[in-house]
């Protein structure tokens, strides 16, 4: 039996190696062929700087007077103060990824994703312009399925984490696997409404069934980025000892932490926007 097992497992291996050598040298080839694509999502990576920046500075003036005020509110007066500022630093940054994703980030999601398609498809640049004009027109379906996705997997983590034993590793290992199942699942929403052009349901549904059907493959694909992002959590768990010891390194790991989402978000919307249209032109 466990020979059988072993020989399953080298086949299945097999099988998705070569796919997902073929994606992941494709979006190499596309990075390469349009810089625009990975300067978009600059354009976050720089948004989320900016926004590290003023958090940090809450607690001085003329920052202070629109931020301290929502800080007392929601949080504590003490957070307003060295070193206890850099303990809430990493929650209000990840409010304000949240915000930023949410309205800019999707946005610009979409537009490499029309940038891609016409490298895949038409085997040309998309100019973009065209590519912001086709986004425009379905910005608000994109933002809807953009908090659907974020909603399922936060309900899906807070649902599996607590029945998981209270140890760090575990905990790790549970999101981990959590995180990659449902984003497998959910990755390919944007793609599905960008390039089928139907109705916002029928979208959805179709991006939906695609992630069911080809989950082992984007499990595969995700793996690798969704583990940077795993392993920066784990890093900003620690933030209460950096504290006790150098509260500014919460900077660094923030700071790192920025470019690591940047790298992944780009990464990820590629693989999935560019296995979409490959298994969908085998399909058609």
């Amino acid at each position: 039996p466990n020979s059988g097992s072993s020989g399953a497992a080298r086949v299945g291996f097999s099988f998705f190696w070569p796919k997902i050598v073929e994606i992941y040298r494709q979006v190499f080839s596309v990075l390469r062929k349009d810089p625009m694509v990975g300067m978009l999502f600059g354009v976050i990576l720089v948004c989320d700087f900016i926004a590290l920046a003023l958090l940090f500075l809450a607690p001085s003036p003329p920052v202070s007077y629109v931020l301290a005020p929502i800080i007392r509110t929601f949080w504590d007066d003490q957070f307003l103060h060295y070193p206890a500022n850099f303990l809430l630093l990493p929650k209000l940054l990840d409010h304000a990824h949240f915000v930023i994703t949410t309205i800019i980030g999707v946005f610009l999601t979409g537009v490499v994703i029309k940038k891609i398609e016409g490298q895949i498809v038409e085997r040309e640049r998309v100019s973009l312009l065209d590519a912001c004009g086709s986004v425009m027109k379905r910005y608000l379906s994109l933002i809807i399925a953009w908090l659907l996705s974020y909603g399922l997997l936060v309900f899906s983590l807070r649902v599996t984490l607590p029945i998981i034993p209270q140890n760090a590793w575990l905990q790790l290992g549970g999101a981990f696997g959590v995180s990659v199942m449902i984003q497998g699942l959910v990755v390919f929403l944007l793609p599905a409404i960008l390039i089928l052009n139907k109705g916002f349901f029928r979208s959805v549904w179709e991006g939906l069934r695609f992630g069911a059907k080809n989950i082992l493959v984007a499990v595969a694909l995700i793996s690798l980025p969704m583990f940077f992002v795993i392993a920066l959590s784990f890093f900003k768990i620690l933030t209460p000892v950096y504290v006790r010891v150098y509260p500014e390194f919460v900077l660094w790991v923030l700071s790192i932490g920025i470019l690591i989402m940047t790298v992944v978000d780009l990464w990820i919307t590629s693989l999935a926007t560019i296995l979409f249209l490959k298994e969908r032109n085998h399909e058609s």
